[in-house]
């Protein structure tokens, strides 16, 4: 007699979100979902991989990262999110051939998702990969993501400090001309227009304001992000400091 693997209410969470927004997610993000502390989370992923709900690839990009851990839908864990065979064949090369050299920027800008996901009402995400960035031909940007959120929307930009400031500055310029044209009201129509770029140090920060010419433009570290409720008053701009209007907290 086959043992039938109770699954708990926040791992069905954790299925639709790598179905629907995640290629993958790290064991802290995992965490952060299934609220488990370490020692519980870790013998729940074997048995959940162990079962086939989960895979499981090794990271291999750097150094401090090496042999660490990422999960993503195993077999069960597919046919349970309600994938066809041919979604799930796709779904599973991609898992398998994503460039590691690309892990880092994408599990950065994971970290931002999820704490909207976790934190707020979240009613749309358009990745970077969707097609309607390429169709937008007065656009020109390919954005991290934007987010539909309870209490207004936002372009998210993750900067790792790897890009120049000139290369950085031409998308700024993309997105002041895309909000300015009136491109962005036509697509989005009754939606707030704000960039929320998210970077790695104070010093950074100081040194892309310089080349910042639009209140749009929020500016925050990773770091005081994640730390920080969604709400808090912590995003700096042109005119002073400012707060995302959230709706209320959200309780997974």
């Amino acid at each position: 007699m086959v043992r039938t693997t109770h699954l708990q209410k926040n791992e069905i969470a954790l299925f639709r979100m790598l179905r629907d927004q995640f290629l993958f997610l790290t064991r802290g993000q995992i965490q952060r979902i299934l609220t488990l502390e370490t020692r519980w989370l870790n013998l729940r992923l074997q048995k959940l991989v162990a079962k086939g709900y989960l895979g499981r690839r090794y990271r291999l990009d750097r150094f401090e990262h090496f042999q660490s851990p990422l999960y993503y839908l195993g077999k069960r864990g597919c046919e349970l999110a309600g994938m066809n065979d041919k979604e799930v064949v796709a779904y599973a090369d991609r898992t398998r051939t994503y460039a590691e050299r690309a892990i880092p920027h994408l599990l950065t800008i994971y970290d931002v998702v999820l704490k909207f996901i976790l934190e707020s009402d979240v009613s749309r995400i358009i990745g970077s990969e969707d097609n309607i960035w390429r169709e937008l031909i007065n656009f020109g940007n390919k954005p991290d993501a934007w987010i539909q959120f309870g209490g207004g929307e936002a372009f998210v930009e993750v900067d790792l400090d790897t890009e120049d400031r000139a290369i950085v500055e031409s998308k700024l310029i993309q997105y002041k001309n895309f909000r300015d044209s009136g491109g962005y009201k036509s697509i989005f129509p009754d939606c707030d227009f704000r960039v929320l770029f998210i970077t790695t140090s104070d010093e950074r920060i100081g040194s892309l304001q310089r080349i910042t010419s639009s209140d749009d433009v929020w500016f925050s570290t990773m770091d005081e992000f994640l730390k920080e409720t969604l709400g808090h008053q912590h995003w700096l701009a042109l005119h002073g400091f400012y707060a995302l209007p959230v709706a209320r907290t959200k309780e997974v």
